[in-house]
């Protein structure tokens, strides 16, 4: 059972008013109220949005409820790649459906973010970026993290897993971890 609600609007509000709307409340006795029978209003937090716009068409209403995400509206129900070349649907696919550890834990047990981790290991100590050092008393050394990737070819298939091993630098404390805070570097050759 559903009401028809009036939206009335003034052609002469001005444009900041738009958002306040007069809404006509059918006459409705009390047994009709309960679960899913109340008058619908929009939302105030949404009226300096345009959300009238998108039209959802042949989607069962069960089907606006994504199970797996939670997402009340999710994106692939309005986006449409109908458009795209077989290709590039291919390739969104497989974008879309790599999975990249965001912990270590996660990236020990597969053998390819394994290897990758080695390979930068391997890269880091072939270019001498470290030396180790003792720290002095009551110093801590900076943290690190692993970030990884998934490096994609043109046609969507995964070209290599990648390892990056990044320093936390963002937990240092200037006048204690450091003191400058811009250090120039050049190359040889241009100077």
């Amino acid at each position: 059972m559903g009401y028809n609600i009036e939206m009335v609007i003034d052609e002469n509000t001005e444009v900041g008013d738009r958002g306040r709307t007069d809404v006509s409340r059918p006459m409705v006795s009390e047994e009709q109220f309960g679960k899913g029978k109340r008058v619908k209003q929009p939302s105030v937090r949404l009226k300096d949005y345009v959300t009238h716009t998108i039209r959802v068409s042949s989607l069962t209403s069960s089907s606006f409820q994504s199970k797996s995400s939670g997402t009340p509206y999710p994106l692939a129900h309005y986006v449409n790649c109908d458009k795209f070349s077989t290709q590039h649907r291919f390739f969104l696919a497989a974008v879309t459906t790599g999975c990249e550890p965001s912990t270590y834990a996660e990236a020990i047990k597969d053998e390819y973010w394994r290897e990758a981790m080695r390979k930068e290991i391997q890269a880091l100590e072939d270019n001498e970026t470290w030396t180790v050092e003792n720290l002095p008393p009551g110093k801590k050394a900076i943290g690190s993290k692993w970030v990884y990737k998934i490096k994609y070819n043109s046609d969507g298939s995964i070209e290599r897993c990648k390892a990056l091993l990044v320093i936390l630098g963002n937990k240092q404390v200037e006048g204690i971890d450091y003191n400058e805070t811009f250090a120039p570097t050049a190359k040889m050759i241009t100077v």
